[in-house]
């Protein structure tokens, strides 16, 4: 059986083919010629494509290069050298280097008369790239010859070759169609599919040449890939991999970081070969045939809907691995390398790391997750950790889709895990503020009363529309009002109950009641309490809990020199009567403020912080009306 080719013709082979080729048609003069003014215009160009599979089957790549030598020679036209085109790529696209010169080097400049294909097939073997091409060169006056279609611009040549395409199409379909079907038969037959083992097992077959010359597969298995004489797996063989990634993150809960330098360092190459990286092992850890139970054609690589489509005649990449419907899934068995126990323990593992974990398998401690916003597009930022430094830092969310048109964001700044220090410091002294909170107090208690001016005026709107709805009725009764208009009018009135309703339920959930100072009274004194806690020395939980109370957002300038922090205080958690309102404050600072230096506020200002700072009278507090640049 013939194996594809791995590596596609060296120029100096292709240089002999098209001698060869020229020398065959007895054109040597006119193809492949070297030495050419390619300033001129008036040369022709030659194109062929086979890819490298097909050239392990059956090179036509000689006979492809003959083709073209014969209709250059028909032509009486000349062919240089360097416009002998090959590309040894798939046919479904026009994203080949080869084709990619000619389409816009040769073509759109207008260096060549005339382009020979030897076959139609060597163009592409999708119908929308070849209409493209076709039309490119017909804007352009550059003539098309096809070795096997008709090669004329009128509307009956371009029909017959889009239905030559089309059929190209439907017969490529049909081969993929027939090759999965017949996978489909080997597995219900207890075999298992011709493709390729994965990493871990090896794939062998019992099988004979018939007289006919074709390959017939008697039996077909997947075997573990090492296994002594005792039928035990070698140490350091691929098997014993899969075992011990999964004994590493399923029982050890190392994380996949650890567990690719950990392969890399005692000298293990990755399947296929080189280092071993994180993904390399989350793709093998996602792997169900371990536990001896393994699915065909369960799933396909799609192309990502959300990305852009771009050019149509390029390779549209297949980036998704999309799940198909179960009841299409055929599943057969293979040799168990590890238990079902643990594949399922090393995917909660690596779930759990997915969960705001860093790469070494800990919680990355960010004061500010979910609570600093992107100055452009207002989203929460996310926080990351530098693999090297440990350092952290937040970036826009949508910082890596710069190919989204329509989500990008022009963020391209990271702001340094120094702010969580500054915030904090901000809140440590914030919580020695007793006039702050007052005013909150007293601004909660207008607010609720004119909330309750607005409730009332609300209700006796609604009584004066029912009103209107009683006399209405009396006078379709006393035959004032017919029945359409006094049905007008009773539906208008309704209207404007249905519209008071809904404002008295906005204003009501804002004020909730008469509990509003009583909550706020309950959360002063919780943040009172707080004072007697050592904030110095306090701990990342004690800090994160407390940012968490003060419901403390930071949005910072696009700049970053200065920050706008809102602070909310959420008393329906801490409410005594179960209420729920908030208080909020906005605060202004620059953001490189380091702890126990001067921070400037909006409202809030000169705060210096000290060792003797549980003092309250070493706090001062100053006005300042604009936030401060750095």
């Amino acid at each position: 059986m013939s194996t594809p080719a791995t590596c596609p013709v060296t120029p100096e082979a292709l240089n002999g083919y098209i001698q060869d080729a020229a020398k065959a048609a007895g054109y040597s003069q006119g193809f492949g010629v070297k030495g050419c003014d390619l300033k001129q215009p008036f040369w022709w160009a030659g194109y062929c494509r086979q890819s490298l599979d097909a050239q392990g089957l059956n090179n036509r790549l000689p006979e492809y290069l003959l083709s073209l030598a014969k209709m250059a020679k028909a032509q009486g036209a000349i062919v240089p050298l360097e416009y002998v085109l090959y590309d040894h790529v798939s046919g479904e696209h026009l994203d080949r280097p080869a084709m990619q010169f000619l389409r816009h080097d040769l073509v759109d400049h207008g260096k060549v008369l005339g382009i020979f294909f030897a076959d139609l097939r060597c163009l592409s073997r999708e119908p929308a790239p070849q209409q493209v091409f076709e039309r490119e060169c017909e804007i352009r006056g550059i003539k098309l010859i096809f070795g096997d279609a008709p090669s004329g611009m009128d509307t009956a040549s371009q029909f017959v070759r889009s239905a030559l395409t089309y059929s190209n199409k439907l017969t490529r379909l049909a081969t993929h169609n027939n090759a999965r079907a017949g996978n489909i038969g080997r597995v219900l037959k207890g075999l298992v599919p011709a493709c390729k083992a994965p990493y871990g097992y090896r794939y062998r077959r019992d099988a004979e040449i018939t007289s006919a010359g074709k390959i017939l597969i008697k039996k077909a298995w997947w075997e573990i890939d090492n296994l002594d004489e005792n039928s035990e797996i070698i140490e350091h063989s691929p098997a014993w991999v899969v075992q011990a990634i999964f004994r590493w993150t399923g029982r050890e809960n190392r994380t996949t970081h650890w567990v690719a330098k950990t392969l890399n360092e005692i000298g293990i190459p990755k399947p296929g070969g080189g280092v071993w990286r994180p993904n390399t092992v989350c793709g093998l850890l996602g792997n169900r045939c371990y536990t001896g139970q393994h699915f065909y054609n369960a799933a396909s690589m799609v192309p990502n809907p959300a990305r852009p489509l771009g050019d149509v005649t390029g390779k549209v990449r297949r980036t998704i691995l999309r799940p198909k419907p179960k009841e299409e899934w055929i599943e057969f068995s293979v040799p168990q390398i590890i238990t079902q126990d643990l594949w399922q323990s090393a995917m909660d593992t690596v779930a759990k790391r997915g969960r705001g974990r860093g790469k070494q398998g800990k919680a990355i401690q960010a004061l500010l997750r979910g609570r600093i916003f992107c100055p452009v597009c207002s989203l929460p930022m996310v926080v990351r950790r530098d693999g090297r430094d440990h350092k952290v830092f937040y970036h826009c969310t949508r910082r890596y889709r710069a190919w989204d048109e329509k989500n990008a964001c022009s963020n391209r700044k990271f702001i340094p895990g120094s702010w969580d220090e500054s915030v904090w410091d901000i809140v440590y002294a914030l919580l020695w503020d007793d006039v702050w909170l007052e005013q909150q107090v007293e601004v909660e208690r207008s607010n609720h009363q004119a909330s309750t001016k607005l409730i009332d005026s609300e209700l006796r709107k609604i009584n004066i529309m029912r009103s209107k709805i009683a006399k209405v009725q009396v006078g379709y009764e006393e035959g004032v009002y017919d029945a359409v208009e006094a049905k007008n009018r009773i539906k208008g009135c309704q209207a404007g109950i249905l519209v008071a309703e809904k404002e008295i339920q906005k204003l009501s959930s804002q004020n909730n009641g008469d509990c509003v100072l009583g909550s706020v009274e309950s959360l002063k004194r919780q943040l009172e309490e707080l004072r007697h806690i050592n904030l110095e020395s306090a701990s990342f939980e004690d800090k994160f809990n407390i940012i968490r109370l003060l419901n403390v957002r930071v949005f910072p300038s696009e700049d970053l020199k200065t920050m706008r922090i809102k602070v909310g205080l959420d008393t329906h958690q801490y409410g005594e009567d179960g209420t729920q309102n908030a208080c909020g404050k906005v605060l202004y600072a620059p953001p490189r403020i380091p702890i126990r230096k001067t921070v400037s506020l909006n409202y809030f200002t000169a705060i210096s912080h000290y060792p003797e700072y549980n003092n309250p009278s070493n706090v001062s507090v100053g006005i300042r009306s604009q936030p401060i640049d750095i």
